[in-house]
């Protein structure tokens, strides 16, 4: 029966180890030389734009408050609240919105996505704690 093999010496642990930092160290250090090249004077300058009015946004913002359903819809694109609670509404690629509540179907604004949440909660309120993460 053959004899097993010697324990690693301490050396070449010492080695093993050294080298692996030595390699960290070195693709770190290539990974961050195009950072640590650039010009700071210019890495942050915002582009020359020419003098004028400010440019108007490419769709207007959508304010809405009302009553529908029974519940007190309010918001903007940029968010919803049922009856002063929070309704998470995702912008999709396409323009359109979803919301956590109905998030299979797309709606072309965020009041009729506020719309559709209401008659899926039918009697239910939002939850405070928000949604939960996957």
């Amino acid at each position: 029966m053959p004899s097993p093999p010697p324990p690693p010496s301490r050396s070449r642990r010492l080695f093993l180890r050294a080298a692996f930092a030595v390699g960290v160290i070195g693709g770190t250090a290539t990974a961050l030389l195009p950072v640590l090249r650039a010009d700071p004077r210019t890495a942050g300058a915002p582009p020359v734009e020419a003098a004028g009015p400010p440019a108007e946004p490419a769709e207007p913002i959508e304010l809405f408050d009302e009553m529908y359903g029974g519940r007190h819809i309010q918001g903007t694109d940029a968010g919803v609240c049922i009856d002063g609670r929070p309704l998470h509404v995702m912008r999709r690629a396409d323009g359109g919105y979803l919301s956590v509540v109905n998030h299979y179907e797309s709606f072309p604004t965020a009041l009729a996505t506020a719309r559709a949440a209401v008659d899926d909660l039918g009697g239910a309120q939002l939850s405070l704690a928000g949604p939960a993460s996957h």
